[in-house]
């Protein structure tokens, strides 16, 4: 038992109240008819040395009404330790993983945590069971092979929810490539002990394809490997069937406006060829004039090391252009109606760079380039939210810092989508405008492929797999001890002996 406000013990001195009365009440003496005083000799008062206890039992009743409600304002709890429970314990291993050379690595670490008692599942949204028949099979001749797999940090959360006693041990091993971590890294329970392993691999796809002349097509390809993602330009016959992109084999297949590709064993992809020049729309106020000649730099790169032709057009904040491709508004105003119609009806991209409320930070972009580049400053996260009519709940991080804090993130709306970027490229802001990766950071957007992310190889820092680690979700409620007051019973029970503390009173008078 255990006492929530133990101060108030001391009230329980109160018994001294009754004890005093009982100590200086004297009882009725009695009457001696005498007929004369002057036979009763004189003698001392024997008071004090007279004194006893009556009526003890008495006494006890009132001085436990007083200590039970003593007691009661200490507010008495009965803690009772919580029921045990038995613990879980997994080893969850990634597609990509179990279907790559890779598998050699972990093979002893993995066979050692089954031996203790671990049982071993697939990392997919059921968490399968891998019997012991396949897992030997895999072991035994990993082979490296395409598999499809689903974004890691999605299903930590169902992860974690399943395993939320803090005796519970996970063991979680996957591959560190970017394309299998999307959008915002989830927090990490610390009963996860997450595995990131190096999987050697190289993606090929086609980013772009243009088509200028009948019997010719400019295709702007993507190669991506752990240290990096390029892309490239290949021109190829309209009629040809097979050809060597970047020293790799590639089948092709031209079907009206559309360009189906498959290198090696990789799926097929097919991607729509354009016929027409990218037109980019630039409005800004006069607060970000310097951020526009960061940003026709990078274009331009684009341009020249693409082939492609793109038209840039650069107008004041209060006459954009609503013919464009792509819409960059450099403005802390509001965006124009007619904007916002454009991207719901036509798809069209619209960037929202407001450039309002900064905070300084000391992060880096990340990317797995070697160039470091520096983030300084900040934007408010919800800039431009209302002026573009969507919430930020829909919103998925496609550029984000070291630490975790989305740099640019999408969202849709209608048939086109709405970028935020929280920062600049000058150097107050960033050291994007003066990166050389700029060109190459804004060429996945400005060119589009809808899958483009299924292809990164880069390797994700393994910082942000393991940023931020929290308490199981149930350790707060199920390790504490269950508590219950006892507040009721005393206050109950000093209330019963009061009654009967009257009762015996009422009858000693009447007696």
């Amino acid at each position: 038992m255990t006492f929530l406000s133990p101060y108030w013990l001391f009230a329980a001195s109160a018994i001294l109240v009754p004890i005093a009365i009982h100590l200086w009440n004297r009882r009725q003496g009695r009457t001696v008819k005498v007929g004369s005083l002057r036979w009763l000799e004189p003698s001392a008062s024997k008071r004090w040395s007279s004194i006893r206890l009556s009526d003890v039992w008495l006494l006890v009743l009132r001085c436990c009404i007083l200590i039970f409600l003593a007691a009661a304002l200490a507010k008495p709890v009965w803690e009772e330790a919580p029921n045990a429970q038995q613990a879980q314990k997994a080893v969850f291993i990634s597609p990509e993983l179990l279907h790559s050379t890779t598998l050699r690595d972990i093979q002893p670490t993995v066979d050692a945590l089954l031996q203790r008692g671990y049982t071993l599942h697939r990392y997919t949204p059921d968490f399968e069971a891998i019997p012991a028949e396949e897992w030997q099979t895999l072991s035994s001749n990993p082979t490296d092979t395409v598999v499809s797999s689903g974004n890691h940090w999605g299903l930590l959360p169902a992860l974690a929810q399943r395993y939320d006693q803090p005796q519970d041990s996970v063991w979680l091993f996957t591959s560190d490539q970017q394309r299998h971590f999307q959008g915002t890294p989830t927090l990490l329970q610390e009963n996860i002990r997450w595995v990131p392993m190096a999987l050697e691999s190289n993606t090929h796809w086609i980013q772009a394809a243009y088509t200028f002349s009948p019997d010719s097509l400019l295709l702007i390809t993507g190669q991506s490997n752990r240290e990096g993602t390029q892309f490239n330009t290949a021109r190829v016959a309209a009629i040809v069937r097979e050809a060597t992109i970047n020293g790799n084999p590639v089948k092709l297949s031209l079907q009206e406006d559309s360009l189906t590709a498959q290198w090696n064993n990789s799926a097929p992809q097919t991607i729509a060829i354009r016929k027409e020049p990218l037109r980019i729309g630039i409005a800004h106020d006069k607060t970000q004039e310097t951020e526009v000649r960061y940003l026709q730099a990078a274009v331009q790169a684009i341009s020249r090391y693409t082939g492609i032709p793109i038209e840039t057009q650069v107008t004041a904040a209060a006459q954009p252009d609503t013919s464009a491709n792509w819409l960059f508004w450099l403005s802390g105003e509001e965006v124009p109606v007619n904007w916002l119609e454009q991207v719901q009806e036509k798809g069209t991209k619209l960037w929202l760079q407001a450039a309002s409320e900064p905070e300084p930070i000391t992060a880096q972009l990340a990317t797995s380039g070697i160039e470091k580049i520096r983030i300084h400053q900040l934007a408010a996260t919800g800039i431009a939210n209302s002026k573009a009519g969507i919430t930020p709940g829909e919103a998925s991080t496609v550029w984000q810092t070291t630490a975790g804090e989305p740099l640019l993130f999408v969202q849709q709306l209608g048939l086109g989508k709405v970028y935020h970027f929280r920062s600049g490229f000058g150097p107050a802001w960033s050291q994007l405008g003066q990166s050389t990766q700029l060109p190459e950071l804004l060429l996945p957007l400005l060119l589009p492929q809808q899958a483009d992310s299924n292809y990164d190889a880069r390797a994700l820092d393994e910082t942000q797999l393991k940023s931020t680690v929290v308490q199981p979700l149930n350790k707060a409620d199920k390790s504490e001890k269950q508590q219950y007051s006892l507040i009721p019973w005393l206050v109950l029970l000093a209330f019963l002996l009061f009654v009967a503390e009257r009762l015996i009173t009422s009858k000693r008078k009447t007696a």
